[in-house]
């Protein structure tokens, strides 16, 4: 009996210390990576994707952020996974961070008309890396997996966010598919208008001008669904905008633009209300100027004007013209963009787009996603503790 509980210690011991250098080359490497300064998070791990074929997904609402914890700089690379057919976008694919500093890179899927319908894991990472004479030396990594569905039905919708008397704004349009009571963004715009085809399910949309939301709309849409969706609510917008050349009687040359625009507010009275403009020349944008101060800014419309020439006066080239609306010291909307070509002292075109869409940085963050390595050295550290807890208790009896 007792050679028999002497050959059991020695096993016991035997395992014990197998795990505890098991365990040690484990956590050493991994505290090596944390010295290193790599840290990732963000939402994209809580993201359940379900898209159809030939169909896409974007949104503020869907990145992940990368920190140096450390305090040396880091060279960053990022790398995505995903099935056949799919493709993940990144706004950023590589990139320098500083000790301390930290990066969002915001995530798109587009999924191919011919992708097999299923169910896939999606990965995104980040690599910090360094560049010798060997080449790159990849120095840690960490990255974030999310689940994606591909269907084959679908539904189309349509959002435009509208003034109270139905004129179209330039607004943040955002649409979210309710999935268990939570809100999964799948579309976004800066425009105020936005089309999407995306599955069969419960739905709900929203507008915002200056980060404040003006509308929000709910909807279910069926399959094979063509639907309309207005988001109308009370603000200040630009009712109107527009460029109106004026030349000159003396040699018939562009004298001046003149600035034409309507301000209207169905909201409410505000303490100031302040109108820029803003100038690109061949695509350079110059500093934005004030146009007029509206003290207070009341309900209403205002009509204004303003005469418009060059420091220098005109020169051959691709002018854009677009107003900023500020409501007590912060941007509140903008208006449409007016572009117009200028060659030989006339002006060729005159056209209105709506203003270029640009990320935007989520408030959101997600949590950290656990490193595989540091998660097996728990289960580790628990299996030993069981195994020493056992032991002394036999050897006690």
């Amino acid at each position: 009996m007792n050679w028999h509980f002497r050959l059991k210690s020695v096993a016991v011991r035997f395992v014990t210390l197998s795990l505890l250098l098991w365990l040690v080359g484990i956590l050493v490497p991994a505290a090596v990576l944390a010295q290193g300064g790599l840290a990732f998070s963000g939402s994209f791990h809580n993201q359940d994707f379900v898209i159809p074929q030939g169909a896409s997904v974007n949104g503020p609402g869907i990145y992940v952020v990368v920190f140096n914890n450390g305090s040396e700089t880091i060279n960053i690379r990022m790398t995505s996974q995903a099935p056949p057919g799919v493709t993940i976008s990144l706004s950023d694919q590589q990139f320098t961070l500083a000790p301390g500093a930290q990066q969002q890179v915001l995530i798109g899927l587009a999924v191919a008309v011919d992708a097999v319908p299923g169910d896939y894991d999606l990965n995104v990472a980040a690599q910090s890396y360094t560049e010798g004479v060997s080449g790159i030396q990849i120095a840690g990594a960490a990255g974030q997996t999310a689940k994606l569905t591909v269907t084959g039905e679908s539904a189309k919708v349509t959002l435009q966010a509208l003034s109270p008397d139905g004129q179209p704004v330039v607004a943040a349009v955002h649409l979210y598919r309710v999935e268990n009571g939570q809100n999964m963004e799948v579309a976004y715009s800066q425009t105020g208008t936005l089309q999407a085809t995306v599955v069969p399910g419960s739905y709900t949309s929203a507008s915002y001008i200056g980060g404040q939301q003006v509308a929000e709309q709910s909807f279910i849409l069926a399959v094979n669904d063509n639907k309309t969706v207005d988001l109308s609510g009370a603000t200040v917008y630009f009712a109107s905008f527009g460029v109106v050349p004026n030349y000159s009687k003396d040699n018939g040359e562009l004298a001046f633009m003149q600035v034409v625009y309507t301000v209207k507010n169905l909201y409410q009275q505000v303490d100031t209300g302040e109108v820029l403009l803003q100038i690109s020349f061949n695509g350079t944008p110059q500093a934005p100027f004030t146009l007029v101060t509206l003290s207070p800014l009341a309900v209403g419309s205002s009509g204004l004007n303003y005469n418009y020439i060059p420091t220098g006066g005109w020169v051959d080239g691709s002018y854009d013209f677009q107003l900023q609306l500020n409501v007590d010291g912060k941007l509140y909307t903008s208006s449409t963009l007016q572009h117009l070509d200028v060659s030989g002292g006339k002006v060729a075109t005159v056209e209105t787009t709506s203003p270029t869409a640009s990320s935007s940085v989520s408030a959101a963050s997600g949590g950290k996603g656990m490193s595989p390595y540091l998660f097996g050295g728990i289960i580790a550290v628990v299996v030993v503790a069981g195994i020493l807890v056992f032991w002394f208790r036999r050897r006690n009896k």
